[in-house]
């Protein structure tokens, strides 16, 4: 039986990437995965996101000095996130990978 190989960050990424984009989404969420996976999604592209100390999830757009765009409470960025996986058929890996995009976030804080 052979082992199954393991996928290097980059890898998972552009999995996540590949399986997204061709899930219908708002172009809310679009620009949010796009952020997330650092892919060019949405018009203007948002580059950066932090969440507050109180929860909220803030977006800085390409050409922004500040963080402008709320973007809504960091625990409905985690549900979707779960909504949207079995719809894109994520696997674990790229779950992971996104979910530990957002706690970077909460990190930042």
């Amino acid at each position: 039986m052979t082992e199954p190989t393991m996928r290097e960050p980059e890898q998972i990424r552009q999995d996540a990437a590949r399986k997204l984009v061709a899930v219908e989404v708002s172009d809310h969420f679009r620009a949010v995965l796009g952020c997330l996976l650092n892919k060019d999604w949405t018009t203007p592209r948002l580059v950066e996101m932090v969440i507050t100390p109180d929860g909220h999830l803030l977006g800085r757009c390409d050409g922004e000095a500040s963080f402008k765009a709320f973007l809504g409470a960091s625990e409905d960025l985690l549900r979707n996130i779960h909504g949207v996986a079995p719809v894109a058929e994520l696997d674990g890996d790229e779950i992971g990978y996104l979910v530990g995009k957002v706690a970077e976030l909460k990190r930042q804080r």
